[in-house]
């Protein structure tokens, strides 16, 4: 399975948000006025929530009714959906964003069945839920301990993986995402995919590089380094030197269009 591994350059003064533990319980206080919880916060995305038993004797939290979020990229994902789905976690970050503080949830459900959900929170007044997508697009997901880097003053890039492990090919859709104060967009995806036969052994490896640049927001380089070894009759012991490939693709900041946009080769 690939992982996604951001290289974090020290050339931006922009510190990136610290790392905060996963929230199992969803009944404890979020990090938001007026003594809210995180419960109170995933309800303005699922209204039919409801708790019951959960795995160690925990309380867990349950989705009902219709899941519908505005997916990322042009659809979701249609996996399997158990009923009701189990939320097992959620990930998230406090970011100040244009001079607003601004709170960065990711939702994980159990199995990573149903829906990845993102939501954009205001981090002071009524904690308004601002916008929410669903970021899945393969049959599992994930968000990761650092998944929101800073792109300069008015934004924040999160990253999350979409990925199955189920066949010879393991594939991994890094999603990039830009979050400004109110919004969450699809900035573009960085494609990493392994695989492996009687004859071939490919391994591609994901990395998220932030510079600088002359705009607003900090440019964007996504790599994928790809890893070639010829195997032997015996479909295991691996032959001849590895050749190694290194591509690249760029994200800027388009001030005319208000977007990041691709930076053609």
């Amino acid at each position: 399975m690939i992982r996604l591994v951001p290289l974090v350059l020290v050339l931006s003064l922009a510190a990136s948000p610290a790392a905060a533990e996963p929230v199992y319980d969803l009944g404890a206080k979020a990090p938001v006025p007026h003594d809210k919880t995180w419960r109170d916060l995933v309800r303005q995305i699922f209204p039919d929530l409801t708790q019951g038993p959960g795995p160690g004797g925990r309380t867990s939290d349950f989705i009902h009714g219709k899941i519908d979020l505005r997916p990322i990229d042009k659809e979701a994902f249609g996996g399997d959906c158990p009923e009701p789905p189990r939320i097992e976690y959620l990930e998230f970050a406090e970011v100040e964003i244009a001079r607003k503080m601004r709170l960065i949830v990711g939702i994980t459900t159990d199995g990573d069945a149903c829906v990845g959900a993102l939501a954009l929170f205001e981090g002071a007044g009524e904690s308004k839920l601002l916008d929410v997508v669903n970021i899945q697009q393969d049959a599992n997901y994930a968000f990761g301990p650092d998944f929101v880097r800073s792109l300069g003053a008015d934004g924040r890039l999160v990253i999350a993986t979409s990925f199955h492990t189920t066949t010879s090919n393991t594939p991994d859709n890094n999603v990039l995402i830009l979050a400004t104060a109110d919004k969450l967009s699809l900035i573009g995806n960085v494609m990493a995919q392994s695989e492996r036969d009687c004859h071939w052994v490919i391994a591609e490896d994901g990395y998220i590089a932030i510079a600088p640049d002359y705009g607003p927001f900090d440019r964007i380089t996504g790599y994928i380094k790809r890893s070639v070894r010829r195997l032997a009759a015996d479909c295991e012991t691996q032959q001849g030197r590895e050749a190694v490939t290194i591509t690249h693709t760029d994200w800027r900041w388009n001030a005319a269009r208000h977007t990041y946009t691709q930076v053609p080769r």
